[in-house]
């Protein structure tokens, strides 16, 4: 695998692990001190910081497992595209735009599904914006050393 697709590769990890809330994959793709910082903006106004950097693979973990329960049969999907990845030496930045879409499954009938046949239930797009990383190549894998989620919408942190 390339530096590239396996930087490439991390993101990809990063975005199941949100969609999952997994913690514990999260935290593994930072390093021992690696940052995530969440920014909003409204229209074109400059990106403004939403909350305190979350510092530390340890700290990210507990940030993840933080968020309250998704209510049932909701589900989130991060989609990332337009990967721009530089590459010098053991570091790296990669620049990305998200798409994060809710689906809502419809409840199951008592009498089961009736016609027509197909996908039961809703879809939203719910978030929009550009993921802004600094990576380090630490024992030949790549990991994470700032993560700045750029929401393309204002943003609060309670």
């Amino acid at each position: 695998m390339t530096d590239k697709h396996a930087i490439q590769d991390v993101l990809s990890q990063y975005v199941r692990a949100t969609d999952e809330r997994d913690g514990d994959a999260q935290a593994k793709l930072f390093d021992d001190n690696g940052m995530i910082r969440f920014f909003g903006r409204s229209g074109t106004e400059k990106y403004q910081l939403a909350g305190e950097p979350v510092i530390g693979a340890e700290r990210i973990r507990r940030h993840m497992e933080g968020f309250p329960p998704r209510p049932e049969r909701t589900y989130q999907h991060h989609i990332t595209t337009d990967h721009l990845i530089r590459v010098n030496g053991a570091e790296a930045t990669m620049n990305a735009q998200f798409l994060v879409f809710s689906s809502v499954a419809a409840p199951k009938p008592k009498d089961g599904w009736q016609a027509p046949p197909g996908v039961k239930g809703d879809i939203t797009l719910i978030m929009i914006g550009y993921y802004d990383s600094d990576l380090r190549k630490i024992d030949g894998v790549w990991k994470l050393t700032r993560l700045d989620v750029k929401h393309s919408l204002p943003v609060f942190m309670g």
